[in-house]
């Protein structure tokens, strides 16, 4: 294990805070390093435990978020990176014993997510032992499990014992860490045992020119937030999730009439009442919404039968909901609707693009909103009422989630809205890297 923080002094700094309070050196107990992407805030508080397993002996170590396949994808291959192939560590990948342990020693590193979905009360952690924890995105997690945690410190013990720690990276966000640490942080008023230290790219000298070309395609108030670590609530009262539509922009009021000779996108969204698709074409860098069906107390066989007769000459890709891969009482037969699809619009495998997953809410927000301010999108006005109304109206929690408890509302279906997300999150997720 060969740190390297000569690229950026805060981690430094950082590093020798934390760990001059584990010897008891200082008054700080709980560490919060963050404010945007990529300041190194994850890398730095990782090898700090890393650091803190070789230093004590038979130590235990827990690294929550909010679910494994956050961490599979993100922290646990920064970890990997902190490690570098150190042959003093092993890891043991069981999904539900996740840990790295310093053989030479005998300290171990858990990786947790957090479960509240599946445990509300999370009485999963009642007899977690443990020396420190490391919250990574600390936004995404509940209050309560912070709470669970601080009960839990210091719970393990060994001879010599570390004074316990927390550790926690964020972005910005409207949750319950900025009223309890930011805004705090802000006035001045935030006093051991807590300590706040920004991160942002540009303290960061390993960004790379690349990076920063990747980020000026980002909707101003992306940019403004993850970038420059700025905590305003841009969604202000109307909260809003495509913010970033904009009628005079994005509506044509005369038809927008179809290509044949250029692929039709279908996309779908699978709720019975309504069953819906929006049919798309990506023409000369536009992106151009011809239709939004909406089929009431209707089937997916109606609908392909609907989408034959209104387009029988064009060649079809097709995206939508994950969820229809699975199989369903809904459909004949038990199968499942990507299989009725592909009989019914008599497609090939290479013109079904069904992803294993939906995109997260909170994160496909951003590429939406990008797409909407950044690229050429048209949303015919006639035909594409319903994916108009969502745009218009549909809003979202303080996490980036649609509000969607009221299936009666209108305003919390945003079944239009799925499938304009889901198409883009396959056809254009790489507007963001452009």
């Amino acid at each position: 294990m060969d740190l390297s923080f000569e690229k950026n002094p805060k981690q430094v700094e950082y590093y020798c805070l934390t760990r001059a309070a584990l010897e008891g050196e200082n008054d700080y107990r709980h560490f919060f390093y963050g404010g945007a992407i990529r300041g190194g805030k994850s890398y730095a508080s990782l090898a700090i435990l890393a650091c803190a397993a070789h230093r004590y002996p038979n130590s235990r170590w827990h690294v929550f978020r909010r679910d494994m396949p956050a961490l599979l994808t993100t922290t646990i291959p920064s970890m990997e990176k902190v490690l570098a192939g150190d042959p003093d560590w092993s890891w043991s990948r069981a999904s539900s014993n996740y840990y790295v342990e310093n053989v030479t020693n005998g300290s171990r590193i858990y990786f947790r997510g957090e479960g509240i979905m599946h445990d509300p009360e999370l009485t999963d952690l009642l007899g977690l032992e443990t020396n420190g924890i490391l919250y990574e995105q600390i936004e995404e997690l509940s209050e309560k499990l912070w709470q669970m945690g601080a009960s839990r410190l210091g719970s393990w013990y060994i001879d010599p014992m570390p004074r316990p720690i927390t550790l926690a990276t964020f972005n910005p966000s409207q949750t319950w860490i900025k009223e309890r640490v930011y805004e705090p942080h802000r006035a001045g008023t935030l006093d051991a045992p807590y300590y706040y230290m920004s991160a942002l790219p540009a303290d960061n000298g390993y960004v790379t020119s690349d990076q920063w070309a990747a980020w000026s395609m980002l909707d101003e108030r992306y940019r403004q937030q993850y970038i420059e670590g700025d905590w305003t609530d841009f969604g202000g009262f109307d909260q809003l999730w495509a913010f970033a539509f904009d009628a005079e922009k994005h509506i044509v009021k005369t038809e927008i009439e179809p290509d044949a000779q250029q692929l039709l996108y279908l996309s779908f969204d699978f709720n019975r009442n309504p069953i819906c698709c929006s049919v798309i074409q990506y023409i000369d860098a536009q992106i151009r919404v011809i239709e939004t069906i909406k089929l009431a107390n209707s089937d997916i066989y109606a609908l392909c039968k609907h989408i034959l007769a209104r387009y029988p000459d064009y060649v079809y890709m097709v995206t939508g909901d994950a969820s229809g891969s699975n199989s369903t009482a809904l459909v004949q037969n038990s199968m499942n609707y990507y299989t009725v699809i592909k009989k019914q619009l008599n497609l090939s495998n290479g013109q079904l693009h069904v992803p294993l997953s939906n995109p997260r809410l909170e994160d496909n927000q951003v590429l939406i909103n990008t797409i909407l301010s950044k690229c050429d999108v048209r949303i015919n006005a006639r035909k594409a009422k319903g994916l108009i109304y969502d745009l218009r109206n549909v809003k979202m929690n303080y996490d980036g989630t649609i509000q969607k408890s009221n299936r009666n509302d209108p305003a919390q279906q945003a079944d239009a809205l799925d499938t304009f997300r889901y198409y883009c999150n396959v056809f254009h997720g790489g507007a963001l890297r452009r």
